[in-house]
C-alpha cells in the first residue's frame, strides 16, 4: 500500500447510533483522518450530499429502524452520479443484504460482528477503495467530459479541468496549479478526473489511416458481421465474434472494430452482410440497426446507446463499418455457451494484446483484486 495523504480524505459516516459514531469518529481520527462529516439518518445525509464532496461514505444498514438505511443513502449517491466508494457498516449483516450490496457496485461490506478488530479493517478498506480509484479511475466522469467536450470548449478552452460527480470542481492553466488549488480549497484530491480541453477535438483517423496500423489492443479487423465465409451463409459465429471484441473493448479501453476487413488488410467489403438482411433492411441503415440490435440483445441497449458509435466509409469501392467503442463505467457481461452439454454462462471478455480473452466470473473477481494489488504496489 502506498503512503497516502490519509488527511486530505474526505469521509461521511451516517450511522444512527449516537456511541457507535463517536467511537467511530474517535478510532479514524487517530487512525489519522482529517475531513469526516457525519449524518444520523438518511435525509442528514443526502443534506451532507448537498453540501460536500467525498471520496468514501461510510453507512449503517439500518437507520432509526429503518432496514434500507443504507440502500436508501446508495441509491442517492448512484441517482446523483456520485463518484464516492460506498462501504456497508452495519450489525445486521445478512448474505441478502451482502449481495445487494454488492449488484449496487458497492466497494465493501463490512459486519460490525466480525472477528478481529472490525475498525482497522474498515481503515484499510477505505485505502484499498482510494488506492484503487487513484489508479483505475472514474470512467463515468471520463464520459461525461468526452460527451460534454464541445460544451466546456467555450469556459475552458486550453485550460485543465477537474472534474468530479459530473461537474467542474476546479480549473487552472497547468496541471500542477489545479491541483493546488484543490488542496487549498480542501477538495477530494484522490478521485477527481483531471483533463486538458484542448481547444481542437482531433477528427478520427480513416479506414486507410486504422488499415496501415494494423491489430492491436485497440484496433480489430473482423471480414463479416453476418456472414459465415466458410459457410457460405448466415452463421452464428461471425456475429459472436464481433460482439466479443465489442464486449472486451468496452472492458477494457476501448477500441475501434473494422467489419468489412479481413485480418491482412484487404477489403472484404459489406455486400454480403447487407444482402443477406430481410427485403427492404439491404442497406447500409439496415446494417446498423441489425448491429444494434445484436448489441442492445447480448450486452445492453444503455450500452449500446452510451459507449458504441456505428460510422461507414468506402475503400476500394467497398463499403467498411467502423464500430467505435469507448470504454464503459460498468462491466459488460455476455453469454456464451461452453462445453459438449452446452451449458450457458456470463462470461466478461478484455483486450490482451491484440487478444479477445473470455473471464468467467470468478477470474473476472481475481483480475479486479490483481488490478487493486498492482496499485498498491
Amino acid at each position: 500500500m502506498p503512503d497516502l495523504d490519509i488527511s486530505n480524505i474526505h469521509l461521511l459516516l451516517v450511522e444512527d447510533n449516537p456511541d457507535y459514531l463517536e467511537l467511530l469518529m474517535e478510532e479514524l481520527k487517530d487512525y489519522g483522518y482529517q475531513h469526516i462529516e457525519t449524518a444520523r439518518d438518511a435525509d442528514e445525509a443526502k443534506d451532507k450530499l448537498n453540501q460536500h464532496l467525498f471520496e468514501v461514505i461510510v453507512a449503517d444498514m439500518r437507520l432509526g429502524g429503518d432496514s434500507g438505511g443504507g440502500f436508501v443513502v446508495f441509491d442517492e449517491v448512484q441517482k446523483r452520479n456520485i463518484t464516492a466508494a460506498v462501504i456497508i457498516h452495519t450489525a445486521n449483516d445478512t448474505v441478502t443484504d451482502c449481495r445487494r450490496a454488492f449488484k449496487k457496485d458497492a466497494w465493501d461490506y463490512i459486519s460490525k460482528n466480525m472477528k478481529g478488530d472490525v475498525l482497522e479493517a474498515l481503515h484499510e478498506s477505505i485505502q484499498e477503495a482510494i488506492t484503487y480509484l487513484n489508479r483505475w479511475g472514474n470512467r463515468k466522469d471520463e464520459m461525461w467530459i468526452k460527451e460534454n467536450k464541445a460544451a466546456l470548449l467555450e469556459p475552458y478552452r486550453n485550460q485543465y479541468v477537474a472534474v468530479l460527480n459530473n461537474q467542474v470542481i476546479e480549473f487552472a492553466e497547468t496541471e500542477e496549479a489545479l491541483k493546488e488549488r484543490i488542496r487549498a480549497r480542501k477538495l477530494p484530491l484522490y478521485l477527481p478526473v483531471i483533463q486538458k480541453i484542448d481547444a481542437e477535438i482531433p477528427q478520427p483517423l480513416s479506414i486507410a489511416e486504422l488499415i496501415k496500423q494494423g491489430e492491436s489492443g485497440t484496433l480489430e479487423f473482423k471480414s463479416t458481421f453476418r456472414w459465415d465465409i466458410k459457410e457460405g451463409k448466415v452463421g452464428n459465429v461471425p456475429p459472436m465474434a464481433v460482439l466479443k471484441t465489442i464486449a472486451a473493448f468496452l472492458n477494457t479501453e476501448g477500441g475501434t472494430l473494422l467489419i468489412g476487413v479481413e485480418d491482412n488488410g484487404h477489403i472484404f467489403g459489406l455486400e454480403k452482410d447487407t444482402s443477406s438482411l430481410k427485403a427492404g433492411k439491404q442497406s447500409l441503415d439496415g446494417f446498423e440497426l441489425a448491429l444494434r440490435d445484436m448489441i442492445a440483445i447480448h450486452l445492453g441497449a444503455a450500452l449500446s446507446a452510451a459507449f458504441v458509435n456505428i460510422r461507414f466509409e468506402k475503400l476500394d469501392n467497398q463499403d467498411v463499418c467502423v464500430v467505435e467503442v469507448n470504454k464503459s463505467s460498468e462491466g459488460a457481461f455476455m453469454e456464451i455457451v461452453k462445453g459438449k452439454g452446452g451449458q450457458k454462462e456470463q462470461a466478461y471478455f478484455i483486450r490482451s494484446g491484440n487478444q479477445t480473452q473470455a473471464l468467467d466470473v470468478k477470474e473476472m473477481h481475481r483480475l479486479l483484486r490483481l488490478k487493486g494489488m498492482s496499485s498498491a504496489g
